[in-house]
C-alpha cells in the first residue's frame, strides 16, 4: 500500500464489503484481510482518492497505490457574491448546519456559541427566547449598537434580529469579522456582519424529512438558604430585639420559595420539510412548532411558522429565486424580569418563616422582609403576553449577460408586526387594576443591484463587483395603558373599562443609499489582492455628512503553490493574509441630529391645562458616523492531506469619532446633544484548528478548537476622563457601580474595595464589623471611595467540540468556556448584607458569621451598627466559568430497517455540568439589556438556563 510519491501508507482502512470486514494497514503499508475471487476490496485514506478493487483469481498479495484527492473547492458566501475558500484574504469563519445537528439549539444565534473564534455569544437570559448577546471582535461603541449586521439570503436585517428566523432552515452562516471583509457593507459593517444562507432543494426525486426532539429542563442550581429556625435566631440577632419570641417553633415549617417559583419544565420542536426538484426548478418548503415552557412558573413560548424557497432557470441566461418566511412568535410572561424585587430575587430573599398563604387561604401578600412582594403571588398572577408576526420575503433575478458579466437583482422586505398586553389585577396592583396595550410596527425594504464580473487572461484571475443599493426603515408604534379598571373578566382586551386612561405613539423613518465596487485578482494561483470602496449616504445624518466612504484591501499569498513549500511535502494548504480597512456605524435614532421640540402640558395659572413645546436637544450638523479602522493579519495551514487545518489571527481595530451624549451647560439652555468625541480600541488573537486525529476502519474522531483573546480598552472621551452609568437597582444599589473610564474596558466596575472583618475593635468599628479600605484618606467609608476593579467584558473565550463515531454510533462533546471576567452579584448582596429593602439576611453560610470563636468567616455580624455596603468588591465575583455545554449520543437505522425511510435517534443532554466560583445560579445570565456592554454582568434576579435532557428523532424519506 503505497502513495502515488512511492511512500508506504499506513492506517489505510481496507474493507471487504461482501464479508462486511475490515483492517487498516500497517506503517509498511502492508495489510491481511481475507477475501474470496469476485469480492471487492474498498480502500480509503484521509487526504487519498478512495479506490476499489475487484479480487479477480486467489492470490497472496496485491499492490495499490493511492492518489492525493482533488478536494473540490469550497465555496464561501461573502458580501455580494461567492468565493472560493482558497482564495479568501479577509478574516471569514464558516459555521456549517451540521456543527450543531444533534443539539436540540432553538435559537440561530445560540448555534454560534463557542463554534467560532473572535465570535462571543452570551445567553443573558434563560427565559424561553431570552437575550442573546452576539459580539464579533469586542464591543466598539458606548452609545450606538455594537450588535452586528445580519444578513439573510442577501437581506440585511434591520426589523428583526437573528432569533427570530428558524433555525432549522439554515444551510450555513458566515462571519466577516475583519474591515476588509466587512467594508463591503460601509455604514453598518462596524461591528461585522454574520451571513445566513438558508436551505434550498436539489435535483432529484422529493426528500422529505422530519426533526423532532423533547427536551426535559431543570435548574442547574440552587442557592443554600437558612431553614426557617436559623433565620428566626439571625433576624432577632439583627434587629437586636426578639421579633421571633420562639425560633423553635419554625422546626420543620420552612417555606422553600425557590422550589416554589422554579418548576421542570419541557420544551418540544417539530420541523417537516420537502425538498426536490429538476434542473430548471427546485423547491425546499419547511413549517415548524416549538413550544418552550420556561423554568419559572407561568411562562413560556410558542413559535411555529413556513418557509418556501422557490429556484427556477427561465431559460439559459435568466433564473429567478423567490424565497418565504413567515413566523408567530407568542410569548406569556416571559420578560426577563431582571430588576430589583423580581420573583427570582424575592424567591432568594422571602422569609422561610413565611407561609405562602394566610390563614384564609389568600395569598400571603406581604411577610415580614423583604418589602417586595410574595415571589409565587407574582409568578402565578403576573398576566403578561407579547405577539410577534415576522416576515422575510425576497426575490432575487439573476441575468448572464455573457459568460463572464452577470447581473443580480434582490429585491425584499423584512417586516415585524408586534403587539403586547397585559392586566393586572388586585393580586398585582391592590385596588388599582389596570391593562394596557401596545403595538409596533416594523418594515425595512431593500434593493439591490450587482453587476458581477468575472474573467481568465492566462495566468490572470479577475473578479469585479458593482453594487447601488437602496435601503429604507420605517417604525410605527402605538400605546395604550389605563388603570381604575372596572372588570377583570375582559381581561385586557376593553381597556375602555379603564378610569384613568392614555395614549401614546411614535413614528421614525429613515433611508440609505449606497453605491460599492470591488475586484479581487489573483496572479498563477498564488498573489491575492481584494479591493473594496463603499460609499453610504444616511437620512439620519446633516449636510456633508449625509455621505461617508469606506475603502479596504486586503492580500494573500498561496505559499503551498510555491515549488519550495511544495517540495517539502508537508502543506496541502498554506497561506498569508493581510488587510486594512474603514467601516462605520450608524445605529443612532433618526432626527436625533436634528433640534428637537419636547412636549409639556401648562396650565398657564388656570384649572385648564394645554399643549405646549420647550426647547429639547439643539441641532448639530456635524456628527457623523462612527469610524473603525482595523488591520488584520493571518495564517492558513493544512497538513496530512487536509487532516488538520490550523487558522491563526491578529487584529487590531481602533473605532474614533464615537457618538457621545454630550452636557450641555444650563445657562445654555441645559440638556445634551449628540457629538463625536472619544475612541476605542480592541485587538487579540484567533486560533481555530479542526481535524480529525483519527481514522480507523469504522472508527472516525473529528475534532475542532477555537479560542479567542480580546483587549478592550477606553483610549479617548474628549474632555472627560471617566462616565458614570446609571444606577440599576434603585433601593438596593444606591449609587452608580459601573463607570465609562479612559484606559479601561467598557463594563468597568466602580466599587469599594472591601477588606474582609475587623478581628478586633478600631475607631468607631467593632469586632466583626465588616472593613473597607479608606481610598481618599477622610477617615470615612463612602463612594469617594470607589475604585476601578475589574471588567464585564471577557479576556478569553474558547470552545472545543468533538465527534467520535463507530459504525452507526455517535458520540459528540462540545465544552465551551470564557474567562477573565466579573459579575457584580447584587442577587447574592441582598442575600447577605441587611437593607432598607430586605431586613433580614437569608443565604445558608452567612449564618456563619464573625464571632471570636469563628474569626475566620468572610461574614460580618448581621448585629453590626456600621454600614455594611452593597456597593463594594465583596460582591464582584469571578465570571470565569467551564461548562460541558452538550453530550449527545446517536444511532443511525439505515433504510434497510425501515424499508421507507432511513431514521436517527438522539439523546442529549446541555449545561450538564458547569466549572465556576461564581456564587450564582448562572455565570452566563445577567439583568442588563442583551444590547448593553457599558451596563453589563450584573446580576440583579437573572433568569438562569436550565440543565437539560433530550431526546429526538430524524427521520428522511
Amino acid at each position: 500500500m503505497t502513495s502515488d510519491r512511492g511512500e508506504p501508507l499506513a492506517g489505510v482502512t481496507v474493507t471487504n464489503k461482501a464479508q462486511h470486514i475490515s483492517v487498516a494497514s500497517n506503517e509498511n503499508g502492508e495489510f491481511t484481510i481475507e477475501a474470496a475471487p469476485g469480492d471487492v476490496l474498498e480502500f480509503s485514506s484521509v487526504g487519498y482518492a478512495p479506490q476499489q478493487v475487484k479480487i479477480s483469481a486467489a492470490t497472496d498479495a496485491i499492490d495499490v497505490t493511492l492518489a492525493i484527492a482533488v478536494v473540490e473547492e469550497q465555496m464561501i458566501v461573502v458580501g455580494y457574491g461567492t468565493q472560493k475558500r482558497t482564495d479568501l484574504t479577509g478574516a471569514v469563519a464558516t459555521l456549517s448546519a451540521k456543527a450543531y445537528k444533534d443539539q436540540p439549539v432553538v435559537n440561530a444565534s445560540s448555534a454560534l456559541q463557542g463554534r467560532v473564534a473572535g465570535v462571543a455569544v452570551t445567553n443573558n437570559s434563560g427565559a424561553p427566547g431570552g437575550g442573546v448577546k452576539i459580539r464579533i471582535r469586542g464591543a466598539n461603541s458606548v452609545n450606538a449598537s455594537n450588535d452586528p449586521l445580519y444578513v439573510v439570503d442577501g437581506i440585511a436585517l434591520s426589523s428583526n434580529g437573528l432569533s427570530d428566523i428558524n433555525v432549522n432552515d439554515i444551510e450555513s452562516m458566515e462571519v466577516l469579522k475583519d474591515a476588509s471583509a466587512t467594508a463591503v457593507y460601509g455604514s453598518r459593517g462596524a461591528n461585522g456582519v454574520i451571513l445566513v444562507t438558508t436551505k434550498s432543494g436539489k435535483s432529484g426525486k422529493p426528500r422529505i424529512e422530519y426533526n423532532g426532539f423533547a427536551s426535559f429542563n431543570r435548574p442547574m442550581k440552587k442557592y443554600k438558604l437558612m431553614d426557617a429556625v436559623t433565620y428566626a435566631n439571625v433576624a432577632n440577632l439583627t434587629a437586636g430585639a426578639a421579633v421571633f419570641p420562639d425560633p423553635q417553633s419554625f422546626a420543620g415549617q420552612t417555606t422553600d420559595w425557590q422550589s416554589m417559583i422554579f418548576d421542570n419544565s419541557v420544551t418540544q420542536s417539530h420541523q417537516l420539510s420537502a425538498a426536490g426538484g429538476t434542473d430548471n426548478a427546485k423547491y425546499y418548503v419547511s413549517g415548524f412548532y416549538v413550544n418552550q415552557e420556561g423554568l419559572l412558573q407561568n411562562s413560556n413560548q410558542k413559535k411555529f411558522g413556513f418557509r418556501s424557497n422557490i429556484d427556477l432557470k427561465l431559460s439559459k441566461r435568466l433564473t429567478i429565486g423567490i424565497n418565504v418566511y413567515a413566523g408567530r412568535i407568542n410569548s406569556h410572561n416571559n420578560d426577563d424580569i431582571g430588576s430589583k424585587g423580581n420573583p427570582v430575587m424575592g424567591a432568594l430573599t422571602w422569609a422561610p418563616t413565611e407561609p405562602v398563604y394566610d390563614a384564609s387561604g389568600q395569598y400571603n401578600r406581604f411577610g415580614i422582609s423583604p418589602i417586595w412582594s410574595n415571589p409565587y403571588m407574582v409568578i402565578k398572577e403576573r398576566n403578561g403576553d407579547n405577539f410577534s408576526n415576522v416576515g422575510i420575503f425576497n426575490g432575487k433575478l439573476k441575468y448572464a449577460i455573457t459568460d463572464w458579466l452577470t447581473l443580480t437583482v434582490n429585491a425584499g422586505v423584512d417586516l415585524q408586526l408586534s403587539r403586547s398586553a397585559y392586566v393586572n389585577n388586585d393580586w398585582i396592583s391592590p385596588g388599582n387594576h389596570g391593562s394596557g396595550q401596545s403595538s409596533t410596527e416594523k418594515y425595512t425594504y431593500q434593493n439591490s443591484n450587482v453587476l458581477t464580473f468575472h474573467k481568465t487572461f492566462g495566468k490572470n484571475s479577475l473578479t469585479g463587483t458593482a453594487l447601488m443599493e437602496a435601503t429604507g426603515n420605517k417604525f410605527y408604534t402605538f400605546s395604550a395603558t389605563g388603570s381604575g379598571l372596572a372588570s377583570l373578566s375582559n381581561g385586557y382586551y376593553n381597556l375602555g373599562l379603564n378610569a384613568s386612561q392614555g395614549i401614546a405613539s411614535g413614528y421614525s423613518n429613515w433611508s440609505l443609499l449606497s453605491y460599492m465596487g470591488r475586484a479581487a485578482y489573483s496572479y498563477n494561483d498564488k498573489y491575492l489582492l481584494t479591493a473594496t470602496i463603499r460609499r453610504d449616504g444616511s437620512s439620519k445624518f446633516q449636510g456633508n455628512n449625509k455621505w461617508g466612504n469606506f475603502p479596504s484591501f486586503s492580500v494573500g499569498w498561496k505559499l503551498s503553490n510555491e515549488k519550495f513549500i511544495e517540495d517539502l511535502g508537508i502543506f496541502s494548504n498554506l497561506k498569508v493574509r493581510a488587510g486594512w480597512g474603514v467601516t462605520g456605524n450608524q445605529a443612532v435614532d433618526p432626527y436625533s441630529t436634528l433640534g428637537l421640540l419636547t412636549p409639556v402640558i401648562y396650565s398657564y395659572g388656570t384649572t385648564t391645562v394645554y399643549p405646549g413645546y420647550t426647547l429639547g436637544n439643539p441641532a448639530n450638523k456635524d456628527v457623523k458616523w462612527e469610524t473603525s479602522k482595523q488591520t488584520n493579519v493571518g495564517l492558513d495551514a493544512s497538513v496530512f492531506g487536509n487532516r488538520l487545518n490550523i487558522s491563526v489571527d491578529y487584529y487590531n481595530k481602533n473605532t474614533s469619532d464615537l457618538l457621545l451624549n454630550t452636557r450641555i451647560n444650563n445657562y445654555d439652555g441645559g440638556g445634551t446633544y449628540l457629538k463625536n468625541i472619544g475612541r476605542i480600541n480592541n485587538k487579540g488573537w484567533e486560533i481555530v484548528m479542526d481535524g480529525t486525529p483519527v481514522k480507523s476502519g469504522h472508527f472516525t474522531w473529528n475534532a475542532s478548537f477555537n479560542a479567542s483573546f480580546n483587549q478592550n480598552k477606553v483610549i479617548s472621551l474628549g474632555a472627560d476622563s471617566m462616565l458614570e452609568r446609571p444606577v440599576i437597582g434603585g433601593g438596593l444599589i444606591s449609587n452608580s457601580i459601573q463607570v465609562v473610564k479612559v484606559g479601561q474596558s467598557l463594563g468597568a466596575f466602580y466599587l469599594i474595595p472591601w477588606e474582609g472583618v475587623y478581628q478586633a475593635d478600631k475607631g468607631n468599628y467593632k469586632a466583626g464589623d465588616a472593613m473597607y479600605r479608606d481610598v481618599n484618606g477622610n477617615n470615612t467609608i463612602g463612594f469617594e471611595d470607589r475604585v476601578i476593579t475589574g471588567s464585564a467584558m471577557p479576556k478569553m473565550q474558547w470552545g472545543f467540540n468533538n465527534s467520535v463515531a463507530y459504525k452507526n454510533f455517535e458520540l459528540n462533546v462540545f465544552i465551551q468556556g470564557s474567562h477573565g471576567n466579573k459579575i457584580f452579584n447584587a442577587t447574592y448582596a441582598a442575600t447577605v448584607v441587611p437593607a432598607s429593602d430586605v431586613k433580614f439576611i437569608n443565604l445558608a453560610d452567612a449564618a456563619h458569621y464573625w464571632t471570636p470563636s469563628n474569626p475566620g468567616s468572610a461574614f460580618a455580624n448581621p448585629g453590626s451598627k456600621n454600614k455594611s455596603w452593597v456597593e463594594s468588591t465583596q460582591f464582584l465575583q469571578n465570571g470565569s466559568y467551564v461548562r460541558v455545554k452538550n453530550v449527545s449520543l446517536s444511532y443511525e437505522l439505515g433504510q434497510k430497517w425501515l424499508k421507507l425511510a432511513a431514521a436517527k435517534i438522539f439523546i442529549s443532554a446541555q449545561n450538564l455540568a458547569t466549572i465556576t466560583k461564581y456564587k450564582g445560579f448562572d455565570p452566563e445570565a445577567t439583568s442588563t439589556m442583551a444590547n448593553s456592554d457599558q451596563d453589563a454582568g450584573i446580576d440583579l434576579g437573572a433568569y438562569p438556563s436550565p440543565k437539560t435532557i433530550t431526546v429526538g428523532v430524524q427521520v428522511k424519506f
